[in-house]
Order: C-alpha cells, then sequence, then structure tokens
C-alpha cells in the first residue's frame, strides 16, 4: 500500500513576503539599483520593465517557464550591463526576496506535525528562483521537511498553473493522485488543476490580504514602500495568530489589520513630537495609556527613542475630584454628565462623598433612602443640582477634595511629576477635561510647569484649560481644525475607547501604605474584558510594533502618512464590519459612567421593541450604540426600518408633529385669553 504524500506550495503557503504583492519587491529593487547607479530610470520604471521582461522571457520559451537568468538576459538590449553586472543585479533580487521572506507558522507547525508521524512532504513551486536558494530558506527556517523534495518549474519545465507539474511529481514519487494531498494558496495552479488530477486538496488562503490590507495596498495616495509594507506586515501579524478560538481569532485579525496601525501611528506621532518638542518623559494615562505604552515601548527599544515612557493611574475620578476648589457650572458640568444611566449614589461617587454624608439635605428635596440607587429622569436630575449647590453639601465636597487632593499629590510626587523633567501627558481624548484638573492639582501642589502641562490626545472634540500656558495636541481629530470624516468616525468614541481597554479597573483614588503611594483601582483585573479577549488584542498589537519597527525606519513613517492610513482602516472598519466584526466587538460591554454602575453591549441587535422606541420616540438602546455593527447585527428584516433614510424620515414626522402640538396648543392659549 502506498504511503500517503503531503505538497505544499511554497510562496504565499509556505512563506510569504513581507511586500504586500510579489511585484512590489521589483519596486525596492529599482530604487537600490538607482541609488548605486546601475539604472537611471525610475523605481516605477524599472518594476514594470521586470515585469515585462519575465512576461517576455515566458512567451520566448518553449514551456513558458524559465529561470532568473532567462529573464535577465532580456534587459541586455536595454541596457549596458556587463556580464559581472548582471549577475550582480541577479543576485541582489536574489538577496532582496530572501530578505522579506517569513515563514507561514500554521504551515510551519503542520510540516513539523506531519514530520513527527514520519509522513512523506514534497514542496512544489511554480517560480524561477533557484532551486538550492529556495531549499536553503525553507531549511534556515524549520519549514523544511527532513529527505523531502523540491519540484521547481523552472527546473522542470512544467507547471501547476498548467497542471503539468502534479503528473511529473506522481510518477517522481511512484504514487497515484489519491495518494497525495495537496496544500496551496493558488485557486487555480494549487486548487483547480490538481482537483483534475484526482488529487486531494486543502486550499490555504489565509496568505491573501483581506480586506484591509487590500485598501492599503491599493491606495495611490501613499508611497509604494509605505504602503506595501504597512499592508504586508499587517498581513504578516495576523498570521502569526495561534488563537483557537473563533472571536479571539476575529480579535486578532482585526487588531493586525486595523487596531495596531491606528494605534501604533498615534504612538509613533506621540514620540516623534516628544523629541521635535524636547519633551524628555511620556505619563501614559491609565487606562487608555496600558496599550499605548506598550507600543511605545517596542518603538522606543527598537528605533532608539531616548524617551522615558511610563505608566500613570489616573482617571476622571481621580482627578477631577481632588481638583475641585469650588463648586460652579463648569464643576457641575462633569458632576451631572448626562449619561444613560444616573443615581444619586453614582453622582455623590463622582466627588468621592456617601448620600448618608448629605441625607437631610436630599431629604429636604425629597429623595429619600430607597432612591439613590435608582435611574433618575430629566426632573430629578435638575432637582439633584440643587441639593449639591447647597452650602452645606459644597462643604462636605471641598473637604473630601482636600483630602484627595493630598493624596494625589503624594502619588504625584512618587511619580517623579515635580523633577523638572519636561514631560507630556498620553490620553485618547475627547475634551482635556482630566489634563484640567491634573493641571489644577498641580497648581495646588506648587510643581506646575512653567512652560504648562502638555497633553497629547488621539482625538480632541474641544478644548478645556486650567490656564492658557496648558498645550493639548490632537492627532486624528480636532474639532478646531476638522479633516474629512473623522468628526463622524469620532462619534463612536466608546468603540474607540474599546482599542485601548485596559485589565484593570479605573483609579478611584490614591492612597498611602506607610511606605510608597498606590492607587485604589474598583477592581484589581477586568475580568469581562479579560474573558472577551483583551489579551489577545494586547498581544496582536505587540506584535505589530516588533515587526513594523524591524522592517520600516522612523524617517519613511511620517505623521500624515499614517494619518492617511488611519482614514481608510478605521472608516471601513467603523462603517461596514463584517458580521463576525459586529458579533466580538459588538458584544464587548461597555459603561457609560465612570461609576461602571451599568454596562451595555456596544452594539446590540435591536429587538421589534428597540425599533419602536426608535422610530416613534428617536431613542437607541444607550446613547453609544456603534449603529453600523448593530444593523450587521439585527435581523434583515427588521434591519429595513433602521436604514438612514427611515430613521431621518420619522424623525422629521416626529419633529412636525411636535410643532403642529405646540400650534394647537398656542391657538387654544389665544383663544381662552
Amino acid at each position: 500500500m502506498n504511503q500517503k504524500v503531503n505538497s505544499f506550495d511554497v510562496f504565499e503557503t509556505a512563506i510569504v513576503r513581507i511586500w504586500a504583492k510579489p511585484t512590489d519587491l521589483f519596486w525596492e529593487l529599482g530604487n537600490q539599483l538607482k541609488q548605486e547607479g546601475l539604472i537611471h530610470v525610475s523605481p516605477e520604471a524599472w518594476q514594470k520593465m521586470r515585469v515585462d521582461a519575465e512576461n517576455n522571457a515566458r512567451r520566448a520559451s518553449a514551456k513558458g517557464e524559465v529561470t532568473l537568468e532567462q529573464i535577465y538576459k532580456q534587459f541586455l538590449s536595454c541596457f549596458n550591463w556587463s556580464t559581472n553586472q548582471l549577475k550582480q543585479i541577479m543576485e541582489k533580487e536574489i538577496a532582496l526576496e530572501l530578505k522579506s521572506l517569513r515563514p507561514v507558522p500554521k504551515i510551519q507547525q503542520k510540516i513539523q506535525s506531519l514530520q513527527k508521524q514520519n509522513s512523506r512532504i514534497i514542496y512544489m513551486s511554480d517560480m524561477y528562483l533557484p532551486k538550492n536558494v529556495i531549499q536553503d530558506f525553507l531549511v534556515k527556517n524549520n519549514v523544511w521537511a527532513k529527505d523531502s523534495k523540491l519540484y521547481i518549474s523552472s527546473e522542470i519545465e512544467a507547471s501547476k498553473a498548467t497542471g503539468e507539474l502534479f503528473p511529473y511529481c506522481l510518477k517522481q514519487e511512484l504514487i497515484k493522485a489519491s495518494d497525495l494531498v495537496h496544500i496551496g494558496d493558488n485557486l487555480n495552479s494549487d486548487v483547480k488543476q490538481a482537483k483534475k488530477q484526482g488529487i486531494k486538496v486543502e486550499p490555504f488562503t489565509q496568505t491573501h490580504l483581506n480586506r484591509y490590507e487590500q485598501l492599503i495596498a491599493d491606495e495611490q495616495r501613499l508611497p509604494l514602500r509605505f504602503r506595501s509594507l504597512l499592508a504586508g506586515i499587517s498581513r504578516l501579524t495576523r498570521l502569526q495568530s495561534q488563537q483557537t478560538n473563533s472571536n479571539k481569532q476575529v480579535i486578532w485579525e482585526t487588531t493586525a489589520s486595523v487596531i495596531a496601525p491606528v494605534l501604533f501611528g498615534f504612538v509613533h506621532c506621540c514620540l516623534q513630537e516628544a523629541q521635535k518638542k524636547g519633551i524628555k518623559r511620556l505619563y501614559f494615562v491609565a487606562r487608555d495609556g496600558q496599550i499605548l505604552h506598550k507600543i511605545a515601548e517596542v518603538i522606543c527599544r527598537n528605533w532608539n527613542y531616548d524617551i522615558d515612557c511610563r505608566y500613570l493611574y489616573g482617571s476622571r475620578q481621580a482627578w477631577n475630584a481632588p481638583a475641585l476648589q469650588e463648586i460652579g457650572e463648569t464643576e457641575l458640568t462633569w458632576i451631572f454628565n448626562n449619561t444613560t444611566f444616573l443615581s444619586i449614589d453614582a453622582v455623590c461617587e463622582r466627588v468621592n462623598i456617601k448620600p448618608t454624608q448629605i441625607q437631610e439635605v436630599l431629604n429636604r428635596y425629597s429623595f429619600g433612602t430607597a432612591n439613590w440607587n435608582l435611574n433618575l429622569d430629566s426632573e430629578e436630575r435638575e432637582r439633584l443640582k440643587q441639593v449639591f449647590v447647597e452650602q452645606e453639601v459644597v462643604d462636605v465636597i471641598l473637604a473630601a477634595a482636600t483630602t484627595y487632593r493630598e493624596k494625589a499629590i503624594g502619588y504625584f510626587r512618587q511619580e517623579q511629576l515635580d523633577d523638572g523633567l519636561p514631560y507630556a501627558i498620553v490620553d485618547v481624548g475627547w475634551t482635556g477635561s482630566s489634563l484640567r484638573s491634573f493641571s489644577k492639582v498641580l497648581q495646588s501642589a506648587g510643581f506646575y510647569p512653567q512652560s504648562g502641562t502638555r497633553g497629547f490626545f488621539f482625538a480632541l472634540e474641544k478644548r478645556v484649560k486650567a490656564s492658557t500656558l496648558d498645550q493639548l495636541l490632537a492627532y486624528f481629530y480636532d474639532a478646531e481644525a476638522p479633516v474629512g470624516n473623522r468628526a463622524d468616525t469620532c462619534q463612536y468614541r466608546c468603540l474607540l475607547e474599546l482599542f485601548v481597554s485596559a485589565d484593570h479597573g479605573g483609579t478611584k483614588e490614591y492612597d498611602w501604605n506607610g511606605d510608597r503611594y498606590f492607587p485604589v483601582l474598583r477592581y484589581q483585573k477586568n475580568e469581562i474584558a479579560i474573558n472577551w479577549g483583551l489579551y489577545v488584542l494586547h498581544d496582536a498589537a505587540v506584535e505589530f510594533a516588533n515587526q513594523f519597527t524591524s522592517n520600516l525606519t522612523p524617517q519613511e513613517c511620517s505623521i500624515d502618512l499614517f494619518l492617511k492610513a488611519t482614514d481608510i482602516l478605521i472608516e471601513e472598519f467603523v462603517n461596514n464590519p463584517s458580521i463576525q466584526e459586529a458579533k466580538t466587538f459588538g458584544s464587548f460591554l461597555i459603561a457609560e459612567d465612570q461609576g461602571e454602575k451599568t454596562l451595555y453591549e456596544l452594539a446590540p441587535a435591536y429587538t421589534l421593541i428597540d425599533c419602536i422606541k426608535l422610530i416613534t420616540r428617536g431613542r437607541h438602546p444607550h446613547g453609544n450604540i456603534w449603529l453600523p455593527a448593530s444593523l450587521a447585527r439585527t435581523n434583515p428584516i427588521l434591519r429595513t426600518f433602521l436604514n438612514s433614510k427611515a430613521v431621518s424620515m420619522t424623525h422629521n414626522i416626529r419633529v412636525l408633529g411636535s410643532r403642529l402640538r405646540r400650534n394647537i396648543l398656542s391657538k387654544q392659549v389665544s383663544g381662552t385669553v
């Protein structure tokens, strides 16, 4: 009985290039040749000439298969190269190929597993490169099975593309078609042609560019080298996944293709700007800063940025409450931030007091103890505001603020915010209100920087400052200088905050243990996010950062290029999530309130009742819905009622109805008078 044989395609199956498209390597070769004075045409022109040379050589070949040497002989009529120069240039292409190749982990593991089972393995490739070059690479990268054979179309003059290489291999291996299992990516060469021969096929298409990578690779506004390597490294990162759970696989792949490039661009911008401005230390603020800090450490290590990157525990509650020195309209705005769920207990927690401390005043305003944990309606919220401007309540709040301020100042000193080294704060956004409170605490402590506090933000919808000296830099979106559709993207701020979720709870306050100050966290482990797959997201983002910084230099990665790539990637993901992406990311639980009293799915599937509420009252299940993902998750029949035209039309009807009621009431009042 014949032993089963497993055959593997080589390029785009067992190994993959860091370039998005194979021909992009020719552009890189042309760039090198021009710099060395070996050609006097542009890299783009050389790329086309190299493709044409291969096509011409194939047409001139009886079997359509050619070697690298035959391809380069086509250039002899174009360039006045000596024999040595021709050889030198071919060697350069081979060296560039080898430098760009990477093993594909899943295939590498499959080959190693088959080896342990003593299975027979062979390799097939439609390729012009010399056989020894390909085999040496496979051996060095543990993708080669001992005692295997490599069949190369240019050597045999038979290809998979025509179907002729398969019977040749069957004959050489002394097996029938039914004894061969072929694994490959090309739907014609590896699948269709093999099946025609009666060979069992296991298609492997993970190496194909996904839709995000394809968008980047095809984006002509980006330089070819940048777009090709960005797409290629996203693919390479995606292929490193070891996930077996389908949801976590979606998280890894989406991070590799979208989230990691978006966050990397922001962090690199922070480091570049810090270097330009002479900033020596960056504080990445919890919790958004956790993954940003991890990425920053990779960039600094691999690109040699001499910037001290630290993780600083902080939050709105940890900074806003200690900064309180009065209760005015500014303070009431954040104390009564109008979240979907807002209770007396939640409002008190924002200013670090308990309802029992102001119970008498609450009773005077008809807020009994039974109602402290219930969601307040609009009238109750306005009434509660009156409670918080009562002097005795203000006194309680400010007394608490003094205590918490002293501990916050102690923590800040401990983290060397007072050592005079130029620093900046890094956060996602959105108004700078936390930075304002941070600055106020520094002012009260006496170590507010002479040049003001500086903050780097992903997006800013507005700027609020403690001082005109404070400087707030926005990376992706700035309401004061809006660009393109970025405002529409940033309306889904909770989705963007999902990208930077941390594995611990929010910082409530700071405390002293007799030895040092420490953050008091709402909970030590963010179990909900961790179970969802948070560490998968973090690992993929760090893997991308390592891959990217190993293959490009900071000089090749301007802020403008990353912003253009971010526009493409984030717009596609936000507005057109796949059903798998919508389910996985849409199921992430978010909290609108800093106290995290109530959790909501980021993009819930709409029920019939939800649809009725939206159409009749204009109400979504909560105020931070990622609508495109919710639509993707919703029953197709219900979805027809949720398209933008239908929602807009019902909104207009409600507005007209409201106006009509007001006019009728106005006439009735006039008639009575």
